[in-house]
């Protein structure tokens, strides 16, 4: 038997579900599940080091060089969801550990959350809400997105995806990526420009990227301030990807019209967050993935490659590039 430890399913999404049913049924499988959040490396070596396969549900566990060194026994690291941001890959490489995720299941669902995010910011939705129930009937301007520019930072699955529907409310659409090179223009509907001028030129951003030490703080002040004061901002990528506390400031200053958060620097988003006590703020709870079809999809898909490499085969490995920026 092989043991596999699920490190960090906290809040659940593998418990009580017919993946985790499968796992536990394998006659190979010694299988731990911790439903809480390590605190950090020690604790993170101390679940893990005994396992031949973690499955880890959080990008908050991170699996930097020092956890991967001191974890000689571990063969196969299957991430849940698409984002490998969160793990040293070279050290995995250097170490013979293989790292699988779960790509393109909630693509549909995470465009879509992205969609309302802007929708209901730019139609300052939950304000107008909020004071009817209060009994009043408030006027006042909303944007219409009709003939605007959206701006789209990362070209993969999600951002196409988001470019396809935000082109079906009439938006015009432009795109930045950090790997130009990999879109063939006579076959890629998107328009490429460089950051700068997608920022000047948006009315309003989404952050599609997968997460990397290159694009932690991708935006800050600095880019921040290159937007109209009316565009908005969405992410429903990676927290880190925003510099929060400028954009709490441009927000709050009115440098920025309105920003859609799904996702947060540290999560879950803290109590004392400035972020909680904007209007011009709207946040979700980094539930853009969860629709019950992607989660049991990608629950599905996350077992199938646990089972699959104590077979041989190897199925959606992220392999380590080296990195490259461009702006």
């Amino acid at each position: 038997m092989v043991k596999l430890v699920v490190i960090d399913d906290a809040p659940p999404v593998i418990s009580d579900t017919p993946a985790l049913v499968r796992l536990r049924s394998s006659p190979e499988i010694e299988l731990e599940l911790f439903d809480t959040l390590p605190s950090g490396t020690d604790e993170i070596v101390e679940r893990i080091a005994s396992a031949h396969t973690v499955l880890n549900v959080r990008a908050s566990t991170r699996f930097d060089y020092e956890v991967l060194s001191r974890c000689g026994r571990l063969k196969h690291l299957a991430l849940w969801g698409p984002n490998a941001g969160h793990v040293d890959l070279e050290s995995a490489q250097r170490f013979g550990i293989t790292v699988t995720n779960t790509p393109g299941i909630a693509t549909a669902s995470v465009a879509e959350h992205a969609l309302a995010l802007l929708l209901a910011i730019a139609h300052r939705v939950r304000q107008l809400d909020y004071r009817i129930h209060q009994g009043e009937w408030p006027r006042g301007m909303i944007t219409q997105l009709h003939g605007k520019t959206l701006g789209i930072l990362g070209a993969g699955r999600v951002g196409q995806q988001m470019a396809a529907i935000a082109r079906g409310i009439g938006m015009n659409v432009i795109a930045w990526t950090l790997h130009p090179e990999l879109y063939n223009p006579e076959t890629t509907e998107l328009e490429f420009v460089d950051l700068s001028t997608l920022l000047t030129r948006s009315d309003a951003i989404s952050i599609h990227l997968r997460g990397s030490e290159e694009t932690r703080h991708l935006i800050g002040s600095a880019e921040l301030s290159q937007m109209k004061p009316s565009a908005f901002v969405i992410n429903t990528a990676r927290g880190d990807m925003i510099d929060e506390q400028a954009l709490e400031e441009a927000l709050r200053g009115g440098a920025l019209a309105g920003a859609g958060l799904d996702t947060f620097e540290s999560e879950p988003l803290s109590p004392e967050s400035p972020l909680r006590t904007l209007p011009n703020a709207l946040l979700s709870p980094h539930t853009a993935s969860t629709t019950d079809a992607a989660l049991a999809s990608s629950l599905k898909m996350v077992v199938d490659n646990v089972l699959s490499f104590l077979e041989g085969d190897v199925r959606y490995q992220v392999d380590f590039e080296p990195p490259t920026r461009q702006r």
